[in-house]
């Protein structure tokens, strides 16, 4: 948590079970309030009720000293600097399995959909677009989405070797 609207966020994605297959977000975890150490202790948790496989990490703010933690007992956690790149890559992937229909959800996740809706594309001062949330209204800078972002990326942009058509994403 750095005071100003953020907090920390987990979540746990199922992966596509065949190249082309669907990605479903299955548990959402806000971690408001919580020092990193206890951020780190969450992680270390659902690596203990999931098979988990990826767990990626914003680096920005106390998320580094978080990854610093997870990597000792998650080797392969991999820790992402935000920034305009990276964060247009995240959100073009997520577009792309939105589009695609490649994204299941349970419909009682309204905080995850309030953080999707909360991001949006702004102009920087120096002119260059890039991709934000509103602070606002509860939604703690879209985290949630962020976090889903970060787990789904896993599967790089064009590497979905399939895949229908569709263009929305499930609810269950």
């Amino acid at each position: 948590s750095s005071g100003n609207g953020d907090s920390g966020a987990l979540v746990a994605v199922l992966p596509p079970q065949v190249p082309g297959g669907r990605f479903r977000t299955i548990e959402t975890k806000q971690l408001r309030g919580m020092e990193y150490e206890e951020q780190a202790r969450e992680i270390e948790l659902f690596t203990m009720k999931y098979n988990v496989k990826h767990i990626a990490i914003d680096g920005t703010g106390v998320g580094d000293a978080v990854w610093q933690i997870v990597k000792n007992f998650f080797p392969l956690a991999v820790c992402y600097q935000m920034n305009v790149t990276s964060k247009r890559a995240l959100v073009l992937k997520m577009l792309q399995l939105i589009r695609a229909g490649r994204w299941e959800y349970d419909r009682s996740e309204q905080a995850l959909v309030r953080a999707f809706n909360a991001i949006r594309r702004i102009k920087t001062p120096g002119g260059i677009m890039t991709y934000d949330a509103d602070r606002a209204r509860g939604i703690s800078h879209g985290d949630l989405a962020w976090a889903n972002m970060l787990a789904i990326i896993n599967e790089p942009i064009g590497r979905e070797n399939g895949g229908g058509g569709g263009g929305f994403a499930m609810e269950w």
